[in-house]
């Protein structure tokens, strides 16, 4: 983790001495979780391929999907030794479970401990799998599901510091606090997707309906990615066999087959080359559009092998756009994101302990609040007038505008895209490093007059942002 992460777990961690025992573990707590490995949880309403894109993640078939709900317990996917699924207890203990047939995680966990499903807290399930390498992935039921955690923190949701969110092609703002953590994180700490793009028909439709919802939805969770899950579960998992291949590569001969790949019923149905069985196997694995891929593939290819066919799946499915994305807003700013969300982790602490003490007073009017609630007071305030809060606000701004919900001149768009970008400032700008003071100093007052005259709400506050961050670039410069 970076400074911003390591200076929030030393103050948290440097208050603890001198408050009650209680709330000197919760900061020992929000020290550690701000510089652990980063969390990002998976969230979306129910059905919407939340737990199949968790799978394509992670590269192994284990989190159970399907037709309806099946995620009925928050999952955390971790980096292990081995693969193991433990049993987190609401009251901390652990309980260990062999994972089901397949490696998957049970469906009924409940049933085969013995214990209520409602005094679970979570299912921690460690894979050695090199992509959870520094990243913990959290699935979680869908919003609307019957069976979500009782309470914000049920699961441990509240522990991921950035949020994948799936989305329907129907998603409305109104629906994105059902979203666990989405409110939370969004948009510097949100990668949002449009589940199951290929239900929506062909791969321009799925694009095109990705750009409304960015629109729509941008505000709050960024520019929205179309991706056909189970085209990327079955490329990056192995699950597709030699013998499906060999299945394939006849029906890529018989004449009848893209007839039949109008409807799935037809196609299991219909007298064809392969058998009933091997055809569900395949629509399981691929649906319509993977299969007609592939058939598209060998019958160019004939000599095309397993790699080669879910090398244009994966190409097909949009998950590395996903992951890309994943790679450069959630990996690259993890230390922003880790200090934020620690940040929130403290000032949820000092309102627990604010409440605590009207709930003190109104058993004893009259009663001075303890030096603890003064004490996190200040410090929520030093963790605030931090300046990592001006580099939120410059990708927030980057973010909202990328996916259209913002609208700005293009200068503003190209200077706020140049203080945000990764790398030495005066390489992208190519201004010799002797001139760029005068440079910073110069676009500092240029965009502060925009900020400040007859500029409309929305774009002053950008103007104002990229003022500061100029202005800092100059202070950095000039001590």
């Amino acid at each position: 983790m970076g400074r911003w992460a390591q200076d929030t777990a030393q103050a948290c961690r440097a208050l603890a001495p001198s408050v009650g025992l209680p709330i000197a573990d919760a900061l020992d707590a929000i020290a550690a979780r701000a510089v652990a490995t980063p969390a990002i949880v998976v969230t979306g309403p129910v059905s919407s391929g939340k737990s199949t894109l968790v799978n394509a993640l992670v590269g192994r078939r284990v989190a159970p999907t399907g037709a309806g709900e099946c995620t009925r317990l928050t999952a955390r996917y971790v980096r292990g030794p081995v693969d193991r699924l433990d049993v987190v207890l609401a009251d901390g203990s652990r309980r260990p479970l062999p994972l089901a047939e397949g490696g998957r995680v049970p469906a009924a966990v409940g049933d085969r401990l013995g214990v209520d499903p409602a005094d679970v807290d979570h299912l921690l399930v460690s894979l050695t799998s090199d992509a959870l390498d520094g990243l913990t992935v959290v699935d979680t039921p869908g919003a609307g599901s019957a069976r979500r955690p009782r309470g914000p923190a049920r699961g441990s949701t509240d522990a991921a510091e950035s949020a994948l969110v799936v989305l329907p092609p129907t998603a409305r703002p109104d629906e994105i606090a059902g979203f666990a953590g989405a409110a939370r994180h969004g948009p510097a700490g949100v990668v949002a997707v449009l589940g199951r793009a290929d239900t929506v028909g062909s791969e321009p439709d799925a694009a095109g309906v990705a750009e409304v919802l960015s629109r729509r939805l941008g505000d709050r969770l960024g520019p929205v990615t179309p991706v056909v899950g189970l085209l990327a579960e079955t490329a990056t998992t192995g699950a597709l066999r030699t013998a499906d291949l060999a299945a394939l590569r006849v029906l890529a001969a018989d004449p009848g087959v893209d007839g039949a790949l109008l409807d799935p019923e037809l196609f299991v149905t219909a007298p064809l080359s392969a058998d009933p069985a091997t055809r569900t196997r395949l629509l399981e694995l691929l649906d319509r559009r993977g299969i007609a891929l592939a058939l598209a593939l060998l019958r160019e290819r004939p000599d095309a092998g397993v790699g080669d066919v879910c090398a244009a799946l994966l190409a097909a499915s949009g998950l590395d756009r996903v992951v890309e994305r994943l790679r450069v807003e959630v990996r690259g700013r993890a230390d922003l994101l880790a200090a934020r969300a620690a940040e929130r982790r403290v000032a949820a602490l000092a309102d627990a302990e604010r409440a605590a003490v009207r709930a003190e007073r109104r058993r004893a009017p009259g009663r001075e609040a303890g030096p603890d609630l003064t004490r996190l007071t200040d410090l929520v305030e030093d963790l605030r007038a931090r300046p990592l809060h001006l580099d939120l606000a410059l990708v927030e701004a980057a973010t909202r505008h990328r996916s259209g919900a913002l609208a700005l001149p293009d200068e503003l768009a190209g200077e706020l895209d140049l203080l945000v970008a990764p790398g030495p400032l005066p390489a992208r700008l190519g201004v010799p490093p002797t001139e760029l003071a005068g440079h910073a100093a110069r676009r500092a007052a240029a965009w502060r007059a925009v900020a400040t005259w007859g500029t409309p709400p929305a774009q002053a506050d950008v103007a104002d942002a990229v003022h500061r961050g100029w202005a800092r670039v100059w202070g950095e410069l000039t001590g």
